[in-house]
């Protein structure tokens, strides 16, 4: 018993330490995009950071100019085809990310 015990200890500690190494699971907050799926995109980034990371959008759509006392809006869609077709929506308010929804298609 204390040998599988510790067995089971020392495998759960590897296994902990395996996830920091790896690109880990998307969050509801993030989405890997298409050209490198190694790389994470998350809330709160800059528009200067996700066009490094994702590169240039298929579609970009500016809403409201910024007024006294708000900040414009603009949404970026990137679209995957093939097997595993997929449109991701990425709504910026001012340089802010902050808002990521994927769509299958």
């Amino acid at each position: 018993m204390r040998r599988w015990l510790a067995g089971t200890l020392l495998a759960g500690t590897v296994w902990l330490c395996i996830p920091s190494a790896s690109a880990g699971p998307v969050r509801p907050n993030s989405w890997r995009p298409y050209v490198n799926p190694l790389i994470l995109v998350t809330v709160g980034m800059s528009t200067s950071e996700v066009l490094v990371k994702a590169g240039q959008p298929a579609n970009t759509k500016g809403s409201s100019r910024a007024t006294k006392g708000s900040q414009s809006t603009a949404v970026w869609t990137y679209i995957r085809t093939g097997h595993n077709a997929e449109v991701a929506t990425l709504t910026f308010k001012g340089d802010k990310l902050i808002k990521i929804e994927l769509n299958l298609r």
